[in-house]
């Protein structure tokens, strides 16, 4: 199973697709020497019959018929020259001399050329079948020759080359598949541990790192050292801003906590115009230690130390929870809950984050929706995992502005003179959602928004 799984890997199809390209290559390179070789070869054979044909020709112009059939026999019987056919026959198509038995049926008696790829039977009393190349000449008595040369010999090699060649590639193609196969399967082992270092660190443990063998000879090995170099600088930087946030936080949430209490007492001493304002800084010290409250929550989450809580939960408990929460505030604004909440739903989470983020989108639900409407919160479960939606009548999100409302302190112009708040309630929504491994996502409830909550099977 795990070389099969070799074989749907990338590194498995680049492999195969460079073995294949490159046999391609190699047989396109054959096939062009294939061919010059059989054009070479077929020009010197037909400039050696042409030779013969005229050495012959001018033997008759020397010594007449009998001296041309006597350069046959000496051609024939010399081991060193190539192996040629010669038939020299008379004016009624009498042999005179040569290793041929006839003169070939389909030859007329005037001169011509056998040109390659005639199948003619072998010129003895054998049913032989052979290819020839020849050549005639007729000389002035009415005597013809033919010098003719079979090359069965050299297509047989070429053949036998050609088969050998293909089951080579053939062969290299199966075997290099394989190889690819093995090699793709252990590439995968490494990337594995890979990618499961990388997932932890993608969690918020940027302590974790990816472990390294053999550092000296492997690029691969190079490459995992510089990227734990970089996790190093990152986490030193990421730790480094936290710290500075949390100094920041924690600095000012003394001083404020000191001036809310300062102005509490203050309240209880003075009387009139003084205490109402007094009442009004109190108001406003507790807004900003709620958003610093809030700020550090955020923090604390995308750090991702708070998957120690996780545990298992039934969702539709929580969000049961949440509307039963709220439904004295819905009714104070008449507004109706309408909950839809597929029981059971299982789920292994941290329990107190997904009540504050259902509450904070349901407490958005209520907050921006007109009397007479209702609110819809929904639990599906789906095969991937599970979906939440909160649904409202309200005045929505415009489309430009769905992603940034997820930023921190960022609010919508309309929503900012009308109703109370710091921008965080999303921006801790996403980030509770994001270490649940989930997605939120803002779309239109034609009127109103509706936020798609997803959370998968894992989490």
């Amino acid at each position: 199973m795990r070389l099969l799984r070799g074989f749907r890997t990338s590194l498995f199809r680049y492999t195969l697709n460079y073995m294949v390209g490159v046999s391609l290559s190699v047989f396109v390179v054959l096939a062009l020497v294939y061919g010059s070789y059989t054009l070479g070869f077929f020009r010197e054979l037909n400039n050696l019959i042409a030779r013969e044909s005229a050495a012959l020709a001018l033997r008759n112009t020397e010594g007449g018929i009998d001296g041309v059939s006597a350069s046959i026999g000496e051609r024939i019987q010399a081991p060193t020259l190539p192996r040629l056919f010669y038939l020299l026959v008379d004016a009624r198509g009498q042999k005179l001399a040569g290793n041929l038995a006839r003169w070939p049926e389909r030859l007329g008696p005037v001169e011509d050329w056998v040109g390659p790829g005639a199948a003619i039977r072998q010129w003895t009393e054998s049913a032989e079948r052979h290819e020839f190349v020849g050549a005639t000449t007729v000389f002035p008595g009415g005597e013809r020759l033919l010098v003719a040369r079979h090359y069965q010999d050299i297509t047989e090699y070429l053949r036998l080359t050609l088969t050998v060649v293909a089951q080579a590639m053939l062969a290299t193609i199966v075997l290099g598949s394989i190889g690819a196969a093995l090699l793709a399967l252990l590439m995968e082992r490494r990337i594995v541990g890979v990618n499961r270092s990388i997932a932890g660190i993608l969690s918020g443990d940027l302590a974790q790192r990816i472990p390294v063998v053999n550092v000296n000879d492997d690029d691969f090995a190079r490459l995992i050292v510089n990227f734990n170099h970089m996790l190093d600088r990152i986490e030193q930087l990421m730790e480094g801003v936290k710290q500075l946030s949390d100094n920041i936080a924690h600095d000012l949430r003394t001083p404020l906590t000191r001036l809310r209490n300062g102005l509490a007492s203050l309240e209880l001493d003075e009387l009139g115009e003084q205490r109402g304002m007094v009442a009004g800084l109190i108001e406003e010290a507790d807004a900003l230690l709620a958003t610093f409250s809030a700020l550090l929550r955020i923090a604390q989450i995308e750090s991702g130390n708070r998957r120690a809580a996780f545990a298992a939960t039934d969702l539709a408990t929580i969000l049961a929870d949440v509307c039963e929460f709220y439904e004295p505030l819905a009714a104070d604004r008449g507004l109706h809950v309408d909950t839809r909440l597929a029981s059971p739903c299982a789920s292994v989470c941290d329990r107190d984050l997904l009540f504050q983020a259902f509450a904070n989108l349901l407490d958005n639900a209520i907050k921006y929706s007109p009397a007479g409407t209702t609110v819809t919160v929904e639990l599906a479960q789906h095969e991937g995992g599970v979906e939440v939606v909160f649904a409202d009548q309200g005045p929505g999100i415009p489309l430009a502005e769905r992603d940034k409302v997820f930023q921190r302190f960022y609010r919508v112009e309309e929503s900012r003179s009308g109703h109370p708040g710091n921008g965080l309630g999303l921006s801790l929504v996403q980030a509770v959602i994001a270490l649940h491994g989930g997605s939120v996502a803002l779309s239109d409830n034609s009127p109103g928004l509706r936020v798609r909550v997803f959370l998968p099977r894992g989490t």
